[in-house]
């Protein structure tokens, strides 16, 4: 595929807001419904949508979801062989499990994404009733921070690989060998009682997307974002060592100690997470101590 854009650079490093990202916004006035009652309706919906419709696929893994005709010879998305269900905890309620559909139409043959880094998506965003309540198409496509995203993003994400470009050299790209998919998600995994523009409260949702490319070091310092979790727990937020607004991830000198965490890099082979001066079992660029 080949797409124009102003700057592959900029593409690389700025990240766009998205309503794929979560939305604060949340409408206080009502009762919140009982999650697990709400899930057991929207499951019955969601099988029930999987068992009566099919989607097709055009060369560049645009999906097309249409009703089946009790004549034809379509296959449901329920009967897809390339099915793949998650089993999700909700957030809130314990031991309240979800069902998270996925669909890997190819996995993509660069890099692997974790919970932790970018993605370039292009992706669609539908309703049960087919209705789209949000797109980034193939030649614009944006930078979505996986943290910020919502559950079911994060849960399948990991699944995928980003792809390869090519530059033309005329201001245009050909992106090739990325992931593509699509998902299906109760509204526990996704917005639940926020709803915003087309999309209601309490929508269980549909996304086809393509993983293009990955940025698995944010804030470029040399340390991978899933290295800069470092308490292991799968949250980027609550890893922050000199308690400014950066977390680490996003945060290119983590200690504060006026040096870039890229530049404690004292042996020079592209990992500050090795180098420790005063030997006390955190590196240099953990330690404002040390440079």
């Amino acid at each position: 595929m080949k797409y124009r854009f102003l700057s592959i650079i900029a593409l690389l490093f700025l990240l766009t807001a998205s309503k794929c990202e979560t939305d604060p916004v949340e409408d206080d006035k009502e009762e919140i419904r009982d999650r697990t009652e709400q899930y057991s309706t929207e499951k019955d919906e969601i099988r029930t949508f999987m068992q009566t419709h099919y989607y097709e696929l055009d060369a560049q893994y645009n999906v097309t979801i249409d009703t089946i005709d009790p004549a034809g010879s379509h296959v449901s998305i329920w009967d897809d062989p390339n099915l793949q269900t998650l089993q999700v905890e909700d957030a809130e309620v314990s031991n309240l499990m979800y069902d998270l559909y996925y669909i890997p139409f190819r996995e993509g043959t660069g890099d692997e994404i974790t919970y932790a880094d970018q993605v370039l998506f292009a992706y669609k965003g539908l309703l049960l009733d087919r209705t789209v309540i949000d797109e980034r198409i193939d030649h614009l496509p944006v930078w979505l921070n996986v943290p910020n995203l919502i559950h079911a993003w994060k849960e399948v994400a990991p699944h995928f690989k980003g792809g390869s470009y090519t530059d033309n050299g005329d201001g245009t790209f050909i992106f090739s060998d990325y992931g593509a998919g699509m998902l299906i998600t109760p509204s526990g995994l996704a917005y639940y009682n926020k709803g915003k523009g087309k999309r209601p409260k309490y929508a269980s949702l549909i996304f086809d997307f393509k993983t293009f490319l990955v940025n698995d070091d944010s804030d470029n310092d040399l340390v991978k974002n899933i290295d800069e979790d470092l308490d292991g727990d799968g949250k980027m937020y609550n890893d922050n060592t000199d308690g400014d607004e950066k977390p680490n991830y996003l945060d290119s000198d983590d200690d504060n100690d006026g040096v870039l965490t890229k530049d404690e890099d004292a042996n020079g082979d592209g990992d500050p997470t090795n180098d420790d001066a005063d030997g006390d079992g955190i590196p240099n660029y953990l330690d404002a101590d040390t440079h």
